[in-house]
């Protein structure tokens, strides 16, 4: 979308502006009482057929007053444009500080008077619970009850109850893992009175580039059972610690891989003739996640180490991906490598993508502020239009020119000298550092100048909003990786609007401009002045990794005005957002298969669970097909037929027919009479017995499956060095892969079915073991 494009957007969406701003007098004159009846008007006539779109006007206007009278805001202009624009399903990129939580709050009453599910989620519990207290004041004058999908405590684990209770709430606020693991889990009960979710219908995504793009190349994972553990990681770790680069093995667009000689070398340590026999694929597997491990992961950027434990870091964030893990063995290797405790490496039970996850809604909006960028890809993968929200008032910030550097050192001493002269007159500032390291080593630097500051980063990630707070107050200074506290205002103390407002100190290159856009619009909020700096370096993280090679003969350079040097700085970071990307592109390529897989999957279970009752006859099909794909084999062996699917008790009296018809015929007869016996002992409760032991077949050959792709993934890639179409191959194998479950979950439901034992407890009820 060009600024014509987003000119034009724009234009569609002032004539129902205009109409709301002519309703603003009769709204303002109404008392409370009539203010409130006038939502209940409009939910009554939702339900009597009126569409959403149709009363967008006069709802509008009624929450524009009512969020006047009880939260002393009225939205003003803008923030009614992108109130719109939420509401018609586009994405909208408003600047830090303009309200957007305020703007929810519009199309989130207007979706929620059609009685449907309607959610916001947001990158954080302490934003989904500030949002939901602040916001829901308005929310019950205007007659909507408000759920809360995070915990008061973190700690704390929410029933199913509880969660049932949340989201019946006309508006729930919550966290996008948060309810995509409540997705995953529900689809995992066994029984329809355990379900809490309403079907999706419409949901608002806050900071949806971190939701939408950052958190899309981490799927989600639910982790059963654990394997049984390997003895292999630490034996591959300590060989790949001896591995040298470019010769022993290669990194190649984000990947790595051995060369002869460091095959060679593998096959000496190990003792084996050829690495890539089907015996040794154990030993090369954990070889190459030794190798990932250590070339690919980095300590401080990819992931933290904190009492003996490794966790998952968003790089753009900084903050830790809480209860999450890499999976297929990945996270082991990490941590044989940080030796730390080696953990299970669990089965993954159920798994979805953000991408998956988010299409399942009837509608979805989202807002950020610095989304724009990635408009082509937005409107790609989930088909959402991205408009740009004019600011309320002009822009008072002023951001300097980036300021270049050949090393690190004249990096530091030049942006040092910056703070110190900024510091020296009172004026806030918020050093933004592209990575843990550097957010220590410039609060060392300030130790030493005796200068007080905070410190936000991973590792104190609890206390941001109480940091961020603080941070536009007279001399405070605030060290941050990029999660700068997003979602909460920085607000200038008295005084500082005269000294320029909250300076912003950039140091490094980030992995992507929206993460130096939003650092930048931490300052300069509603008008208010401000000041940007970056300072960037040739050995910042991003440039070293995807920088050009040419760079390396300017390390020496202290100050580097050249402007075709910068343009070969500047590269780095396009080129990094473009491997994001394709990153997130195969992330999504991949999960077409598992994502129509599930859908099915899913669809069965929630066909099974409400379908009122099971009998004989809904399941004969599924012992006619076991039976007749005996009969057809060629190896007939009727007693361990019998034995391992129909009847632990059988006296051989099948095995003496030939006739392949008669065979089948008495197979069946035998066990509908074994099911009549079944139903006769337990009267009313056989409809439950049936769906129990489905949907254990169900779900045991679906945890295998979703286990079996994931590890699929990885194992896969392998490959690639072969040049064939790993995508190709991936899909093809997990289309095998599922015919070949759904014909085992057909014959291990005939086997729960038939073998499965009743057993009558002294309270009338049953209690079923299944084979």
């Amino acid at each position: 979308m060009s600024k014509l494009t987003n000119r034009y957007a724009l234009h569609k969406l002032y004539p129902f502006l205009k109409k709301i701003n002519a309703l603003q007098e009769k709204m303002a004159s109404l008392s409370d009482d009539d203010l409130q009846k006038q939502m209940h008007i409009f939910k009554e006539e939702v339900h009597s057929g009126t569409p959403l779109d149709a009363l967008l006007v006069p709802v509008y206007a009624c929450v524009r007053e009512a969020a006047k009278r009880i939260l002393g805001m009225f939205p003003y202009d803008e923030q009614v444009l992108a109130a719109i624009a939420l509401h018609q399903g586009h994405i909208i990129e408003m600047k830090t500080g303009e309200g957007k939580t305020l703007v929810a709050t519009m199309p989130l009453a207007l979706n929620a008077l059609s009685g449907k599910s309607t959610i916001l989620v947001t990158s954080n519990d302490y934003l989904a619970k500030r949002d939901a207290t602040e916001m829901g004041r308005l929310y019950h004058f205007l007659g909507f009850t408000v759920g809360i999908g995070v915990p008061e405590d973190a700690s704390q684990q929410l029933s199913a109850e509880e969660k049932k209770i949340i989201y019946s709430r006309d508006i729930v606020y919550t966290t996008h893992g948060v309810l995509a693991f409540d997705y995953l889990l529900e689809n995992l009960v066994t029984r329809k009175e355990e379900r809490y979710l309403r079907p999706f219908s419409y949901i608002v995504i806050d900071e949806v580039d971190s939701v939408l793009l950052d958190a899309a190349t981490m799927p989600l994972v639910i982790s059963g059972a654990p394997r049984v553990q390997s003895n292999l990681y630490e034996s591959a770790d300590y060989f790949v610690s001896s591995l040298r680069k470019d010769i022993d093995y290669k990194l190649e667009d984000r990947e790595v891989f051995l060369t002869e000689k460091g095959l060679d070398a593998a096959e000496r340590f190990f003792g084996v003739e050829n690495l890539y026999q089907r015996e040794y694929f154990e030993i090369l597997r954990h070889i190459m996640l030794s190798l990932r491990a250590h070339t690919l992961f980095l300590k401080d950027r990819d992931y933290v180490v904190g009492d003996h434990k490794v966790s998952l870091l968003d790089q753009r964030s900084g903050r830790i991906f809480e209860s999450t893990k890499l999976k297929s063995g990945l996270h082991q290797a990490i941590e044989a490598k940080e030796h730390c405790p080696i953990t299970d490496d669990a089965r993954a039970m159920a798994s979805i993508t953000y991408q998956a996850f988010f299409r399942l809604f009837e509608k979805m909006s989202g807002m950020s502020g610095a989304v724009y960028n990635e408009r082509q890809e937005l409107k790609k993968v989930y088909n959402l239009d991205t408009i740009v929200i004019p600011t309320h008032k002009k822009i008072a910030r002023i951001d300097a020119p980036d300021l270049y550097f050949g090393h690190k050192e004249a990096q530091m001493e030049a942006a040092a000298a910056f703070i110190l002269k900024r510091h020296a007159t009172g004026q806030p500032l918020l050093i933004v550092t592209s990575s843990i390291d550097d957010s220590y080593a410039y609060s060392r630097f300030l130790l030493a100048k005796g200068i007080p500051h905070n410190v936000l980063n991973a590792y104190n990630v609890a206390k941001e909003a109480e940091i961020i707070k603080e941070a536009g107050q007279k001399n405070a200074v605030t060290v941050a990786t990029s999660v700068a506290g997003r979602g909460t205002d920085i607000r200038l103390g008295a005084g500082v609007q005269e000294l320029g407002g909250l300076c912003v100190v950039g140091i490094g290159r980030q992995m992507n401009l929206r993460s130096e856009k939003q650092a930048r619009g931490r300052a300069g909020r509603q008008g208010d002045p401000g000041y940007s700096q970056f300072f960037i370096s040739i050995e910042d993280d991003v440039v070293d990794e995807y920088g050009s090679t040419k760079l390396s003969k300017y390390l020496k350079k202290n100050q580097i005005t050249s402007s075709r040097i910068i343009r070969l700085i500047n590269q780095a970071q396009i080129n990094a957002e473009t491997l994001e990307r394709t990153s997130r592109r195969e992330i999504m390529e991949y999960d077409r298969s598992l994502s129509a897989q599930r859908t099915l999957i899913y669809n069965m279970r929630n066909r099974l669970l409400d379908a009122p009752s099971l009998s004989i006859e809904d399941v004969k099909g599924l012992v006619d097909n076991c039976i007749d794909n005996f009969v057809s084999s060629s190896h007939q062996d009727v007693s361990r037929f019998v034995l391992d699917h129909l009847s632990y008790h059988y006296d051989g009296i099948f095995d003496t027919i030939k006739d392949p018809d008669e065979l089948s015929k008495q197979l069946k007869d035998f066990a509908y009479r074994l099911l009549r016996q079944k139903q006769d002992f337990m009267q009313g409760e056989f409809n439950g017995y049936l769906k129990t032991t489905l949907l254990s077949a169900i779900d045991h050959l679906w945890v295998e499956q979703v286990d079996y792709l994931e590890q699929l993934r990885y194992a896969i890639a392998l490959r690639q060095y072969a040049q064939r179409n790993i995508i190709y191959m991936f899909h093809q194998e997990a289309y095998d892969a599922f015919t070949v479950m759904m014909d085992k979950m057909k014959e291990q439901a005939v086997q729960n079915m038939m073998l499965g034992m009743v057993i009558s407890n002294e309270a009338d009820s049953f209690r079923i073991l299944l084979p």
